[in-house]
């Protein structure tokens, strides 16, 4: 679609949210996102983690759930599924049994995307993986394999296109977001300005603009009640991407935030006072 298909928003979700919601009905005791955006879903508050071989197919990101599991059972499921359902997902799980793998079967398709694996298999796809097998059916070819009968159409359906999305879908977008330059904030915090720092606490530790409150950008969802929605915020990082997403994010959620471009390498680079440590000033 020219666009990343797990933040597309249906029903005022993006579809990520929306899978991850139903793997909670199902009762996962871990959601955990793999490849993609990672700043992007952090910042919709879904774990997220690196796959193994970006760009090697979804036999990568199979891998890179197992791996992450250790062990036990794991539902892989896409992240584009039309209306993830968690009976669908339960039960696919319940036909597992001692088999290394389910999967649902519609029109008569084995639907890969939508399987419950034994962690233990992953030494499997790995080594499929090294071998340069890119296709799940090829991958997983010698697992003891059972098909999932009766699973809903619907539950299974996912969006190729952009005509498969339902009425009212919003892709994502660069939203326009406010922004100025360090000679800017470095005049709007002499006046009081609320500025905050998304990086990570040893980027902080290392060297911070004075008086900047550390929220690292995958902790904005969680702590967004400490930051004022009463007055303008300025959204910093190490040079402007991860302070403009949370900037961005802020926006959607009523707030007044600016970005800050540049971030804290062009403060530094400028020659601007520094304070170290874990205090804001």
């Amino acid at each position: 679609m020219g666009t990343d298909k797990a933040l597309i928003g249906v029903d005022g979700r993006a579809m990520a949210v929306r899978v991850a919601e139903a793997l909670d009905r199902a009762g996962a005791a871990d959601v955990v996102c793999v490849g993609g955006d990672l700043e992007a879903l952090a910042a919709l508050g879904l774990a997220a983690i690196a796959e193994p071989e970006p760009g090697a197919g979804p036999v990568s990101g199979i891998v890179g759930a197992l791996n992450a599991a250790g062990s036990g059972v794991v539902v892989v499921l896409a992240c584009d599924l039309l209306d993830p359902s968690a009976d669908a997902i339960r039960s696919t799980v319940g036909a597992l049994g001692p088999a290394q793998l389910a999967v649902p079967v519609s029109a008569g398709r084995r639907q890969w995307m939508h399987a419950a694996w034994r962690a233990e298999v992953s030494e499997h796809l790995r080594a499929a993986l090294s071998r340069g097998v890119r296709a799940v059916h090829d991958a997983a070819e010698g697992l003891e394999t059972v098909e999932v009968p009766g699973v809903p159409a619907a539950a299974l359906a996912d969006a190729d296109r952009t005509g498969d999305l339902p009425t009212g879908s919003t892709l994502p977008t660069s939203m326009d977001v406010p922004e100025i330059d360090i000679d800017e904030l470095e005049r709007r915090r002499d006046e009081g300005a609320t500025v905050i720092d998304v990086r990570q606490p040893d980027e902080y530790e290392e060297a911070h603009i004075p008086g900047a409150r550390l929220i690292p950008m995958t902790d904005v969802p969680e702590r967004v009640e400490e930051i004022p929605d009463d007055e303008t915020v300025y959204l910093v990082c190490g040079s402007g991407p991860r302070s403009q997403r949370a900037a961005a994010w802020l926006l959607q959620q009523g707030h007044d935030a600016v970005n800050v471009t540049g971030g804290t390498q062009a403060w530094i680079e400028a020659g601007k006072p520094l304070a170290t440590g874990t205090e804001p000033s």
